[in-house]
C-alpha cells in the first residue's frame, strides 16, 4: 500500500534510529556480561556479581528477540512506535536493576536514565517521551522502596529530586532540539521539491527552445529541401509522361529508376524528419567523427553550403564518447549554420571541420574563414537571445542551447577569433573508450646487428 509523503518522512529517521538502538544495547548487554566479572576479579566495589551477569544476559536475550522482528516490522507508524516501548520499557527495567545492585540512589549508574530520556525524545513524540520519564520516575523509587533502599540520609532526597529534574529538563531540552531539526528538515524537504519542480519546468522550457531552433535551422534549410525533392520529382514525372505516351515500351529498368527517386525522396524526408523530431534522443556511445557527417548530411540542403568548400580533417581510430546523438548532431548543426552565416559575404568561403583526441578527450572543431567575432562580444556569445545577426536571422538562442547540451554531456565549448579572421569553435568531450592501439611491429634481433 502506497505511504503518504509526510508519513513516509517521519518513518525513515525512526527506522534508522530503531536499528541505531539495537546496535548500542549489544554494546551495553556484551559491557555488562564481560565486565561484571572483571570488577569482580581485580576491583570488587559490588558483592552481587551473578546478579548483574545474569542482568547483562537479559539484556542480550531480549534484545535478539528485538532485532528477530525488526527484520519484519512494516514500515507503518503504530509498529514502529510499539517497537520504539519495546526497546525502552525492558531498558529502564534492567537499568533499575543494576542500579539497585550498585548502590541505589548513590549508584553510578543513575546518570544513565539521561540517555534513555534521550532516546525516548529522538523515537516518540513529545507526550510519550514524558511518559518514559514518568516511568523512570516510577520504577525506581519504587525498586529502592521495597529493596530497603528508600533515602534516609539528609542528602539523598535532594538528590532524588535533582535526579528527577534532571530526567524532565533532558526531555524537554531534547525535544526542543529535535522539534527544531525535525521543523528544519521538512522545510529542506520543501525546498528540495521546490527545486525539483523548477528544474523539471526548467527541462521542459530548455526542450521547447531546443525544439524551437530546430524547426528555425530546419525553415533555414528549407529551400534546399525543395530542391532536393525536386529533382526526382522532375525525373519521376518524365519517366510518366513517357510510359504514359507509349505503354509498350515500358521496360524494367524504367520501373527501376521510379523506384530509386522514390526512395531519395523518402530518404530526404526521413533524414529532416529526424532532425525535427522533438527530444534530445538516448545516451549512445558514438564516435565524433559520425556525428559530423550526419550533421554535415542534413545541412547539405542549406542552398549557402553550395558555395562553401568544405575540408573534412577527422582523425583516425578517434575514441568513442558518450552522447545523446540527436543533441549532439545540433549542436554541430548549430555551429555549421553559424559558421555559414559569418562567410555570407565572403568571397572564398571555406570551411574546416576536424576532429582530434588528447589526454582522454575528444574535439570536434568548426572553423571558418568568415568575419570573426569582436572582443566586446566574446563574454555574451553564450547568453540567451545575445545575437549580432541582423532582426530576422537568429534567434540568439543557438549558441546557449549548445553551450547548456555540452555541459550536459560533461564538456565544454571553446572558441578562438580575431575579427576579420575567421572563427574556430571547439567542441570538448571526455573519451567514453579508448581505441586499441596499434601493436608495435616486432623486430628480429638480426635487425639490430652491425
Amino acid at each position: 500500500m502506497a505511504m503518504r509523503p509526510a508519513t513516509r518522512e517521519w518513518q525513515r529517521p525512526l527506522l534508522v534510529q530503531l536499528g541505531w538502538f539495537i546496535r548500542l544495547r549489544w554494546i551495553a548487554g556484551l559491557a555488562v556480561v564481560l565486565g561484571v566479572p572483571a570488577e569482580w576479579e581485580f576491583l570488587r566495589w559490588y558483592d552481587r556479581p551473578l546478579a548483574m551477569t545474569m542482568v547483562g544476559a537479559a539484556i542480550l536475550g531480549y534484545n535478539f528477540v528485538l532485532w528477530a522482528l525488526m527484520r519484519r516490522l512494516p514500515a507503518e507508524r503504530r509498529p514502529l512506535l510499539l517497537m520504539a516501548w519495546a526497546q525502552l520499557l525492558p531498558d529502564l527495567a534492567c537499568l533499575t536493576l543494576l542500579t539497585l545492585l550498585t548502590g541505589g540512589i548513590n549508584s553510578p549508574l543513575r546518570g544513565f536514565f539521561v540517555f534513555h530520556m534521550v532516546f525516548a525524545s529522538l523515537l516518540l513524540p513529545r507526550s510519550m517521551a514524558y511518559a518514559v520519564a514518568a516511568v523512570a520516575m516510577i520504577i525506581l523509587p519504587t525498586g529502592l522502596w521495597a529493596t530497603g533502599q528508600w533515602p534516609t540520609v539528609q542528602r539523598d532526597p535532594p538528590a532524588m529530586f535533582g535526579w528527577i529534574a534532571t530526567l524532565l529538563g533532558t526531555v524537554w531540552l531534547t525535544n526542543r532540539i529535535t522539534r527544531s531539526l525535525r521543523m528544519q528538515r521538512r522545510r529542506l524537504l520543501r525546498q528540495n521539491r521546490r527545486v525539483s519542480r523548477m528544474s523539471r519546468r526548467l527541462r521542459r522550457q530548455q526542450q521547447g527552445m531546443i525544439q524551437h531552433e530546430k524547426m528555425a535551422a530546419a525553415g533555414q534549410m528549407a529551400a534546399g529541401v525543395a530542391h532536393e525533392i525536386a529533382n526526382p520529382l522532375a525525373s519521376i514525372d518524365s519517366l510518366l509522361q513517357l510510359a504514359q505516351r507509349n505503354p509498350e515500351k515500358l521496360r524494367p529498368e524504367m520501373l527501376a529508376t521510379l523506384r530509386q527517386q522514390v526512395g531519395r525522396i523518402n530518404q530526404i524526408v526521413r533524414q529532416m524528419t529526424a532532425f525535427a523530431h522533438p527530444g534530445a534522443g538516448d545516451w549512445q556511445t558514438l564516435s565524433l567523427n559520425l556525428i559530423a557527417q550526419r550533421a554535415l548530411e542534413v545541412l547539405r540542403f542549406d542552398p549557402r553550403l553550395r558555395r562553401v568548400r568544405i575540408e573534412h580533417q577527422l582523425a583516425p581510430e578517434m575514441p568513442d564518447v558518450r552522447i545523446m546523438a540527436q543533441a549532439m548532431q545540433q549542436v554541430v548543426i548549430n555551429l555549421l549554420i553559424n559558421a555559414l552565416d559569418a562567410m555570407d559575404n565572403v568571397e572564398m568561403p571555406q570551411l574546416v571541420i576536424r576532429t582530434e583526441r588528447a589526454d582522454g578527450w575528444c574535439f570536434l572543431s568548426i572553423i571558418d574563414n568568415g568575419h570573426g567575432i569582436a572582443p566586446e562580444h566574446r563574454p555574451h556569445l553564450f547568453e540567451p537571445f545575445f545575437t549580432t545577426k541582423p532582426v530576422g536571422k537568429g534567434t540568439g538562442l543557438g549558441l546557449s542551447i549548445s553551450y547548456s547540451l555540452v555541459r550536459e554531456h560533461g564538456g565544454r565549448i571553446l572558441v578562438d577569433s580575431n575579427p576579420g579572421q575567421g572563427a574556430r569553435f571547439t567542441v570538448k568531450l571526455p573519451a567514453a573508450v579508448e581505441p586499441p592501439q596499434p601493436a608495435p611491429a616486432r623486430t628480429d634481433a638480426n635487425d639490430h646487428a652491425a
